[in-house]
């Protein structure tokens, strides 16, 4: 990445962290706990039968038990050509689960269902960064552009298809989803600096 570039991401992952913190002051106020409450009975209205199997699919997809054993495959993949950036991706993984499980744990908000760690939503976050690596990935082994586009087309609409389902299975809270795409911004745009980093110190990939 150019210096430009990574002071563009830098920014990004700053203002990224305000608005996560905004929305986790902005759980404490009334009308934002009221809306959260409108929103989930507005999901609820709009269930139909004919969305249960999609919803629970997303919603599969946005788990750890799916992610994580595709991040492993990511990295044997990479391994074999640049051992130093596979190694940057495991710790991409293990770091966004341990981050989000501490956040879940020292905020403690409660999802609609009472039980503990609703909030920011982990499959968000997961998703977020997860498609952010693949397409880090893509482009840094000039895969064609097109392909690179899709990838970035379809994660966006991955994250926003999980972050629905989250809401539709009654998982999260608005303002949980809202608190995992925040914090799923920042995560990667953290990552990719990371991740450049790591190819930095070890030259011999191209990049597109």
């Amino acid at each position: 990445m150019t210096p430009q570039q990574r002071w563009a991401l830098w920014v990004t992952a700053a203002v990224a962290a305000l608005a996560f913190v905004a929305v986790l002051m902005a759980t404490l106020h009334p009308g934002v706990t009221a809306f959260d409450h409108a929103t989930k009975d507005a999901v609820r209205a709009a269930r139909h039968p004919l969305l249960q199997r999609p919803m629970k699919t997303l919603n599969r997809l946005g788990s750890g038990d799916v992610q994580l054993p595709l991040a492993v495959v990511a990295c044997a993949v990479v391994w074999r050509r640049h051992r130093r950036l596979a190694y940057s991706v495991a710790v991409v993984s293990v770091t966004t689960v341990a981050g989000v499980a501490a956040l879940k744990w020292l905020i403690g908000k409660p999802r609609p269902s009472m039980s503990a760690y609703g909030f920011p939503s982990g499959h968000v976050v997961g998703t977020l960064v997860f498609s952010g690596v693949l397409l880090y990935l893509l482009w840094v082994f000039a895969v064609a552009r097109r392909w690179q586009v899709v990838a970035g087309i379809g994660g966006a609409l991955l994250t926003f298809g999980v972050a629905y389902s989250r809401l539709y299975v009654n998982a999260h809270w608005l303002t949980d989803v809202l608190g995992g795409m925040t914090a799923g911004i920042t995560a990667t745009t953290l990552a990719w600096l990371f991740m450049d980093v790591q190819l930095a110190d070890e030259p011999g990939v191209g990049s597109g």
